[in-house]
């Protein structure tokens, strides 16, 4: 089956993103020519190494040199909203927001191009950089716009182990330091309305994925926090003496157990399952002589990949774990209160040469985790996993391998449903189509004169595979 990719918008002024997040890879550059240039020093390379150096042509050295221009995306983390309406690209400490605007083409058209809103750098604290990124609209409030994106928040995790929330703008929102472990991944989790009677309803959450824990951040939470800070930075911008505290933010921390390494992860969420199944994990878990409760309990479920076992299956009971309640540290109030004493220090006369210097800052308390053993997995001692993508259903996931595997999961049986091989470095995604009713209707009509009952939409999923060695979606 073949089919047209048709543009949906593109890139304006990219270099200038290019030069401010990699600034060696600017053309001419003294980096760049270290990196596409020959050897100087007689350690370096013998004799071998500058005859060498002598046949490589100039057009070669040329190739080499744009090249690795051309790959500076590939070092970059990116997130793009789901509502196309921000695109994030960062490295290291520094970032760039890109929001679309429509302009007119070369070719008298109207076309969306993604310029350069925002850019600057992320990083608070000494040594640290952005790991994770991840774009999320919050829906607004209003009676005229009730559901609508209001705003988009970007979320950043650093290696530092801290989780920072900034506006479109590039304002420091709230930062909160979950673990001391380098941030893995960010994922996001938004309401959807169940399609089929008995099936549980999932809540919002941000999942926070780390080398041994998982945090998960309760949506409503999230929301509250978020509006509270915007509304702050608002005010504070207009008067600059208003101080705000935002509610605490409620997270709940995983300690993962009996894992060798994690990469990647997928919170599926509550589960409830029947008394079977029930009754055949209390027997697996307790043995012969296990209790088992007169209704089924209610569960969170998780999906690590990674190594020993390649995919492991996680099971956190509701209610087994209380939340934490931790005070976010709010930027812009510490900003405000730190430069108005200052200014008031330097007014007065009270700074002094030994003032000045600067104040150790007191790291924030983590709170411990609680343990979370692994349940069940895949062992697989030569396999290391390395994305995992959940299917829109929450019942199907691709997971991706370093052998050029892409496996089919059942994640409700916790089983390998099927195997594709010769896809190295694939990226997966999934796409769901809703049936068009009023072709349902004319199909039932001229099939069955007594088909007039009308129905849900039903709804088809689609796995996407990406091989970009063979360039073949």
């Amino acid at each position: 089956m073949s089919c047209s990719l048709v543009p949906f918008a593109h890139f304006q002024d990219l270099e200038l993103a290019r030069d401010f997040l990699s600034p060696q890879r600017r053309p001419g550059s003294a980096a760049a020519g270290k990196e596409s240039g020959k050897s100087t020093s007689w350690e370096d390379g013998g004799w071998g190494a500058w005859d060498e150096a002598e046949l490589q042509e100039p057009e070669e050295e040329e190739s080499n040199s744009k090249n690795q221009r051309n790959y500076w995306l590939q070092d970059c983390v990116l997130s793009l909203s789901p509502t196309n309406d921000l695109m994030v690209i960062a490295n290291e400490q520094k970032a760039v927001f890109l929001v679309p605007k429509w302009k007119h083409s070369d070719k008298g058209k109207e076309e969306m191009q993604y310029a350069v809103g925002w850019s600057g750098s992320l990083n608070v604290e000494e040594g640290e950089c952005v790991s994770s990124v991840l774009c999320v609209p919050l829906a607004s409030q209003k009676r005229s716009s009730t559901g609508r994106p209001d705003w988009t928040c970007i979320v950043v995790g650093f290696t530092s182990g801290y989780v920072r929330f900034y506006t479109e703008s590039g304002v420091l929102l709230l930062a909160q330091l979950l673990n001391e472990d380098p941030v893995l991944q960010l994922k996001c989790r938004t309401y959807e309305i169940p399609r089929h009677p008995g099936v549980t309803e999932q809540n919002e959450e941000l999942s926070i994925l780390y080398p041994a824990a998982i945090v998960t951040i309760d949506g409503f939470s999230l929301f509250q926090s978020l509006r509270a800070c915007r509304n702050q930075v608002a005010r504070a911008a207009a008067s600059g003496n208003e101080n705000v505290q935002p509610p605490p933010l409620a997270y709940k921390k995983w300690g993962l157990q009996d894992v060798d390494m994690i990469v990647d992860h997928a919170s599926i969420g509550i589960m409830t399952l029947c008394p079977f199944d029930q009754m055949k994990t209390a027997s697996n878990i307790g043995g012969y002589h296990a209790a088992i409760k007169n209704s089924p309990p209610a569960m969170s479920q998780y999906v690590t990949v990674g190594a020993n076992p390649f995919t492991g299956f996680f099971f956190a009971l509701e209610g087994s774990s209380q939340p934490l309640l931790s005070h976010v540290a709010l930027a812009v109030a510490s900003k405000l209160t730190s430069a108005l004493f200052n200014a008031a220090s330097g007014w007065l006369g009270w700074k002094s040469k030994h003032e000045e210097e600067p104040v150790q800052k007191q790291k924030p308390k983590v709170e411990p985790a609680t343990p979370l053993a692994v349940r069940f997995g895949l062992p697989d001692s030569r396999r290391h996993g390395e994305r995992i993508c959940l299917s829109p259903c929450n019942t199907l996931a691709a997971v991706t391998d370093e052998f050029g595997r892409v496996i089919l999961l059942d994640v409700t049986r916790g089983l390998a449903v099927r195997m594709w091989k010769g896809y190295r470095d694939a990226e997966v995604g999934w796409i769901q189509t809703v049936e068009d009713l009023q072709e349902r209707e004319t199909e039932k009509m001229d099939s069955s004169p007594f088909g007039n009952a009308q129905g849900p939409s039903r709804v088809a999923q689609f796995l996407v595979i990406y091989a970009p060695r063979r360039g073949i979606l």
